[in-house]
């Protein structure tokens, strides 16, 4: 009996220690608990997140009508990304310096900076001069004076302060119940006419795209991702800018490193067309999302394109995301594509008629 009790003791110490170990590699590491109020709204988020995907998708998959997505939305990452340097190289006669800006493969773009405002101070209007009588009125006798009338002043009205907006026009409280995150409904604004229409003017697509790079090129803006400058098309500052100003607030976007990150580039969409990247030329040329400035890859050593680990953060796929960009991340699980998790581009004007 003894013996079967020391059994026993060793037993419960053993499923003790065993039960301890689960508790503390599941909810604890490091003294860190694993599931804290961040992950409990995380794993929600992502929850919602799959029911929306699950709607959108399931219609698409039992329907005989199927784009292949996997020729259109995947994309390769562009090396020679092209951000302009502005070179100052000279005075114009009127004292505004001009900067060449030399980037690879844009043109040469000459950029005349405007000279600043003049504020001219105007001049104080002229003192009515005071008139004196030469010779003064004498009154004789007693004068009776009129009783001093004392005009109370109005009160100005304080002006009443402008109200902030509650909330951000820009910002997009549903982004993937969106057209573009739709399979039914996405291909219908993801195309180079649709592009050419929205960001380059509607100009003609003939000679190489040679008057849509034009366009394009002359209509680039900086903008920096978190401490990273990127060349894209002015029309979507905005909301490239409304990201950056989320980015640089959020503490997990500010602690991700950026190795590398590219923008605007000219070239075709490697997978959606049948000739080179380059080969502008060709009938099967279709135009990347990059070519118009609204596109960026970042750090595409980790997060590469059609590689299931990768490590960006959610945080940041939510600002980008609840600003009219559509994450490559998505597009296996909506599309069927492959995966391009370095991938963001702004969607939200071309497909904003479809809602």
């Amino acid at each position: 009996m003894e013996i079967i009790k020391r059994y026993k003791i060793v037993i419960s110490l053993i499923i003790s220690l065993g039960l301890t170990l689960i508790v503390t590699k599941t909810i604890f590491f490091a003294g860190a608990p694993k599931i804290n109020s961040e992950k409990i709204r995380r794993t929600i988020k992502n929850s919602k997140d799959s029911l929306t995907i699950f709607k959108n998708t399931f219609t698409y998959k039992i329907s005989s009508k199927k784009i292949d997505y996997g020729k259109i939305l995947t994309d390769v990452p562009a090396v020679e990304y092209a951000v302009p340097t502005l070179i100052p190289i000279k005075k114009s006669a009127n004292s505004q310096p001009i900067f060449l800006a030399v980037s690879t493969p844009i043109p040469t773009i000459i950029l005349i900076m405007p000279s600043p405002t003049q504020v001219l101070t105007p001049y104080p209007s002229p003192r009515t001069p005071t008139v004196f009588n030469k010779y003064p009125t004498i009154t004789t006798g007693r004068i009776n004076p009129s009783p001093t009338k004392y005009i109370n002043p109005t009160a100005s009205p304080k002006p009443e302060p402008t109200p902030k907006p509650t909330t951000d026009p820009l910002r997009i409280d549903n982004p993937l119940d969106q057209p573009y995150y739709n399979p039914r409904l996405a291909y219908q604004c993801y195309n180079t006419d649709r592009f050419i229409e929205v960001y380059a003017s509607d100009v003609s697509s003939a000679s190489c795209y040679e008057k849509v790079r034009s366009a394009v090129s002359s209509n680039l803006i900086s903008v920096s991702i978190l401490g990273k400058s990127i060349s894209i098309n002015k029309k979507a500052y905005p909301a490239f800018k409304a990201v950056s100003d989320a980015l640089s607030k959020n503490r997990v976007a500010k602690a991700y490193r950026i190795n590398t990150i590219g923008a605007y580039v000219f070239r075709c969409n490697v997978n959606a067309s049948t000739s080179g990247r380059n080969d502008l030329c060709s009938s099967g040329c279709v135009l990347s999302a990059h070519s118009f400035g609204i596109a960026v890859d970042i750090n595409w050593d980790e997060n590469c394109n059609g590689c299931s680990n990768y490590t960006m953060p959610m945080e940041i796929v939510d600002i980008f995301e609840s600003y009219g960009f559509r994450w490559g991340g998505r597009y296996k699980s909506i599309f069927g594509s492959t995966i391009d998790p370095m991938h963001f581009e702004y969607m939200y004007d071309l497909c904003k008629d479809l809602n």
